[in-house]
Formats: structure tokens, sequence, C-alpha cells
């Protein structure tokens, strides 16, 4: 058989599944009104045509067909794929690209896989990775990366030039924004009428703000799925998830409270899984006005505050409590030699009569003015608002007086651009794209993101070496001293690390989470 042959054929089959998948989602959009699925009847037994479906919760709706706007989501169920993807020790690794290198300062060489194709059924070329990288690029996630051009250097192979030295590229092409789409993705008007992509599963339909059906991809060049079809359900409670899981709705629920690991243990048809991921929960301080201009009234906060406890307690025991950025079990980038904040009241309250703040009828005072604070927080994340309660009491202790005001996040960055705030409790991602260059957007005086004031010239100046330098083994020294740096300035204070947790039914094998989740490789999933 030809090779226009088998695509053809490959085509066919695709479009078969396709009217196969609209009638099965009609029959389940029937069934739908009347209710879930009984509890003991598994969404993933076989249909009538013998086709297994796997159903998978997570917070997160479906918004958009759109890779260049929601691409994350499209990659994590494997539609679409990047040049380069992250391994599950958060290195950098091929993807639709066997290999690249840096050819000079400022240019990067990719060549692309010659067995991979799109779910239409024409080849993955330099043009077709050409056209698709250049409408990320140019979207607003990614218009601030000094990408300069990206031509086609032949059939094969694909350069990337910059406008600077760049060496963070590589890690940018891992996220699902990169992710190489054909052209018939889009219409005459540039828009996205269907992500067609290059995975172990292809896009078949969507209900949008609500679902996402994708079916397998039996033309991949990798491993092809064990499963048929793929139904991703956006559920933003996450009790709501831990229910659908339990009563047979789902197979597989995404991040679940931390107290449901023993919940899900003690059921017998259902496991858990727990895994670091490269996330913080972390205070943000106003460095730019009084009290915590004064580094010494940041480190007291730190050393006020029992880390330790806020796992064993608040946490359940489900993570860790964080020294500095990046988790040490997660990835290599992290700094080894840090010296976390012991919990050490006494040693908070030296620091604070060493910045003039004397105790006085159990609060501090100086020159008649209260240690009156305020922390931001919001309620998005569920264990935001129960830490900051806690760091009201733990404060106290040592002479604050603490108001916690909770409030949308929007809202708290859109405030925090403009006034004087305190101290914000935030949860974000370190690593979601696996480079240190990241610490640009908490500590960079005109880049940061996080809103602290905080400007150092030296971090800056290394921040800024650490983004030109290519030698790895030099960049970590870079990221080294900025860390350390940033351990005693405190501009960020890190409290404790995520550990996910995910619930299957038992009779899920092959799936192993991911640290970053850039996917969830349902492709390996059988049940």
């Amino acid at each position: 058989m030809t090779e226009d042959a088998g695509r053809a054929r490959r085509r066919v089959d695709s479009v078969r599944r396709r009217v196969l998948q609209g009638v099965v989602a009609s029959i389940g959009g029937v069934s739908g009104c009347l209710g879930g699925a009984p509890s003991g009847h598994s969404p993933t037994e076989q249909s009538a045509d013998g086709e297994r479906t796997f159903r998978v919760g997570s917070p997160w709706t479906p918004d958009s067909l759109d890779p260049a706007i929601n691409g994350w989501l499209w990659r994590r169920i494997t539609v679409i794929e990047p040049l380069l993807t992250v391994d599950y020790d958060t290195s950098i690794t091929a993807g639709l690209a066997t290999s690249w290198e840096q050819t000079d300062d400022e240019t990067w060489v990719f060549e692309l896989r010659d067995d991979a194709e799109f779910h239409d059924g024409t080849p993955v070329t330099a043009d077709a990775v050409v056209f698709s990288l250049n409408r990320a690029f140019d979207s607003n996630a990614l218009a601030a990366l000094p990408i300069e051009s990206v031509s086609a250097v032949n059939k094969r192979t694909v350069s990337l030039t910059t406008d600077e030295p760049f060496a963070p590229l590589p890690a940018h092409l891992t996220r699902g924004r990169t992710g190489i789409i054909a052209p018939s993705s889009t219409d005459s008007d540039g828009d996205v009428t269907e992500p067609v992509g290059t995975g172990p599963f292809e896009f078949a339909s969507w209900e949008p703000g609500r679902t996402i059906t994708a079916t397998a991809n039996p033309a991949y060049y990798g491993k092809i799925p064990e499963i048929d079809r793929v139904v991703y359900e956006g559920v933003t409670d996450s009790q709501t998830r831990r229910l659908k899981l339990k009563n047979d709705e789902l197979d597989m629920a995404r991040i679940l409270p931390n107290q449901s690991v023993e919940q899900l243990r003690n059921v017998e048809n259902l496991k858990a899984y727990t895994y670091e991921i490269p996330r913080s929960r972390f205070l943000v301080f106003d460095t730019t006005t009084e009290p915590f201009s004064d580094r010494r009234v940041r480190q007291a906060v730190m050393h006020a505050i029992d880390r330790e406890m806020l796992v064993e307690s608040l946490l359940e025991g489900v993570g860790s409590a964080a020294t500095g950025p990046f988790p040490p079990e997660v990835t290599s980038w992290a700094n080894d030699d840090l010296e976390p904040y012991e919990y050490a009241p006494e040693r908070s309250a030296e620091l604070l009569t060493a910045a003039g703040w004397e105790q006085v009828d159990g609060t501090r005072q100086r020159d008649g003015v209260s240690l009156d604070v305020d922390i931001w927080t919001y309620e998005s994340r569920p264990l935001l608002s129960p830490i900051a309660q806690v760091l009201q009491t733990k404060l106290g202790e040592v002479g604050f007086d603490v108001s916690v005001r909770t409030m949308e996040s929007a809202t708290i960055r859109e405030r925090a651009q403009s006034d004087a705030f305190g101290m914000v409790l935030w949860s974000n991602s370190v690593l979601w794209y696996p480079d240190p260059d990241r610490l640009t957007d908490f500590a960079h005086s005109s880049e940061a993101t996080m809103c602290s004031g905080y400007a150092n010239p030296e971090v800056d100046s290394l921040l800024e070496q650490g983004r030109t330098t290519a030698n790895t083994e030099e960049r970590k020294r870079i990221y080294d001293e900025v860390q350390a740096i940033l351990q005693r300035d405190v501009p960020i204070g890190w409290l404790t690390y995520y550990t996910n947790v995910v619930g299957t039914r038992a009779d899920v094998t092959g799936y192993r989470p991911h640290p970053t989740e850039a996917a969830y490789h349902l492709e390996r999933v059988n049940n």
C-alpha cells in the first residue's frame, strides 16, 4: 500500500469513528436527561460495538478550541503535541522534534519526526509547523517572548530566531500553547474550527464549557491507546468530582481535596494517587511600604509560621513544607543548600524589636503606630483561606495585628498593582514551563508579575544573565545564587509545596502521574 493510500484509508477510518461517535453521543445525551449512571455501573464498560470509553473529570472547563488560547488542556488530553515535551524527571525531551540545537546565540534549529502525521492524514512538515508556531507566538500569552522569526529550512527542518540570546526557548516550546496543529484547523478568517493535532487521541466533539470527546488515533506514531474514547468533563467543584468518581460517573477524578486520600483508600473499588508537583503556596510581601519595606519584619513573619504544622493539620499530611521556590523532589533546579526559616517565635520577636517594633499591651508599636497588617487571599484554592486564619493566629502571637481579607483573585491582581496591601497569600506554579527563568516572574524589578515591588539590581543582573547563558551548569550556578539572595531578602515567603490527589477506579491500570501535568498520558491507561 502506498503512503498516500494509507493516509486515505486512515482518513476514512477517522470519518467512520466520528460518525459512530455522533451516534453514541446522541444516545448518551438521552440517558443524561434521565440522570447519572447508577451506582455499580461503570462508564468504562464496553458499548455494544465493543468500544471502551474512559471518563476523566478535572476543575478546568473547556472554553476554546484554539490551542493558542487553551492549549494546555488540549495537550493534557494529548490531542495536540508540541515540538518538545517534558519527561517524568521534568527534563526537556523530544516531541514532534527529534533533535534541536542552538547554532548561534540567536538561532535554534529543530529536526522533525518523519513518521508523524496530523489527524486529517496530512504529514507534519516544516511549513505546517511554521504556520502553527506563528499563530502561537502572535497570541497574547506568548507575545512577550523575544521571537524574531520562524522559518522552514527544508521539509523536515525548522529554524527559530530570537531578538536576543534566549536560553529558555526550548522550555517554552513544551507549552501546550505551542502545540502543533494542521492548517486545516482554521477557517478562512484564521479561527480554529477544530484542533487537528498529532496526538494519540483526536478531537471528535465538544460541549463548550462542559466536555470534550476524543477518539483513539490508530495512525499514531507512538503507543496506540488501549482505550477507544476519552470524555473529558470540566467539573469545577472538587467534592462533586469525588462523588462522581464514587458513583461510577467518572473513571478518574483529578485535583481532589487532601482529605480525599483516606476516603478513596477506604472504598474497595477506588484508589488514590498522590504526587508532588512544582506548585507552591506563598506569601507576597509589599516591599515598598511599611512595615514590610524592612527585611527584618519580613523575616520575622517567616520565623513566626510553623510550616510543618500547616502540612500536618490543614494539609492532612499530604504535601511538604517549602524552603525555596522549587521542590527539590521534583526538579534539579532547586538550590539544595538553602536554609529554611525555622519556626522560632523568639527569633521573630528579636527581629521585630531590632526593627523598632516594641511590645505594648499584647501588640507591637513603633512611634505610637500599631503593627497592623492585612493578608489578602482568595477562595478558589480551597485551603488558602484556612491557612490565612492560621497565619493570623501565629502572627498575633508575636505582636502583629492581622486582618484577613478574602476577595476574587482577579481583584487582588488589580488592586495589588496600585494599592498597598501588606501580604497576599497566593498559590501558583513555579515551573509551568521547565526552566528557572520562571523566577523572573517572581523577582525581577520590571518584569515580575507578583507585585511585591522588590527591586534588587544584583538579582536583576543575575536573572538577565541566566536568560542569555547557554551552558546548563553555569545557569544552575546563577539561579542557585538568585534563590539564595531571595531566601535572605524574602520578597516571597514560601510556605508549602503542593501534592496533587488523583482518584481512579481500582481496575484502572497503566496510569502514571506526570509531575508537571504536561499530559495525562491516557494512551497508557487500560481498564
